[in-house]
């Protein structure tokens, strides 16, 4: 998710952590898919004779036959391919800075925000419960309630590398979890690159 939705350069942590954020706190049940809580991302394949994986050179092939050139094969298989599963594929050459033991000797990591996530679903009845309604946003947000009889909580994202604006009426009242230490202004908001939150709104 996180090379295919996500900036793996200036913002992989922040990115992730606003990919995360957006989609745990959604209705029905989120899973996570192997390396994510931690940051991993695609392999960067070269070309198809660095792949041992019937998949995707079955996919390759079929690529190929239909016009693509090498190039875009290779794009596509990138984008596509982090398996962690696949043992007898290569590890990522970034294992050395993106791995389990960095993420748990930092305290503001992936991980923690993950473990944050799932410790707010088993611990929030809202989560299971609250309705959805997606908000009208600037293009690159990503913003919606999550609404019971009593309560009402707010998720942004800001999925992008620039700024962008976001303004509602609601009022604060209590920060749920964020990967920014911003305090959020609602009538006025500018989201820096790959701003997420979620809050409790009146």
């Amino acid at each position: 998710m996180l090379s295919i939705w996500g900036d793996t350069d200036d913002y992989r942590e922040k990115s992730a952590k606003a990919l995360a954020i957006s989609l745990h706190l959604m209705r029905g049940t989120p899973y996570i898919y192997q390396g994510e809580e931690i940051g991993m991302t695609n392999y960067p394949f070269k070309d198809l004779g660095e792949i041992d994986d019937i998949e995707s050179l079955n996919f390759a092939k079929e690529a190929l036959e239909n016009d693509k050139t090498p190039e875009e094969v290779m794009d596509s298989i990138r984008m596509i391919g982090r398996d962690n599963a696949r043992t007898w594929l290569p590890v990522n050459p970034n294992y050395t800075e993106i791995n389990v033991q960095a993420a748990l000797d930092n305290p503001d990591s992936i991980f923690y925000t993950y473990q944050k996530l799932i410790k707010l679903r088993k611990e929030n009845d809202w989560l299971i419960d609250a309705d959805f309604e997606l908000l009208d946003t600037e293009d690159k947000v990503f913003a919606y309630l999550r609404k019971t009889a009593d309560e009402t909580y707010l998720v942004v994202a800001n999925l992008s590398n620039q700024v962008q604006a976001f303004e509602t009426t609601l009022s604060y009242q209590e920060n749920i979890i964020s990967n920014t230490s911003e305090l959020i202004d609602f009538e006025n908001h500018e989201l820096q690159p790959w701003d997420a939150f979620c809050v409790k709104v009146g």
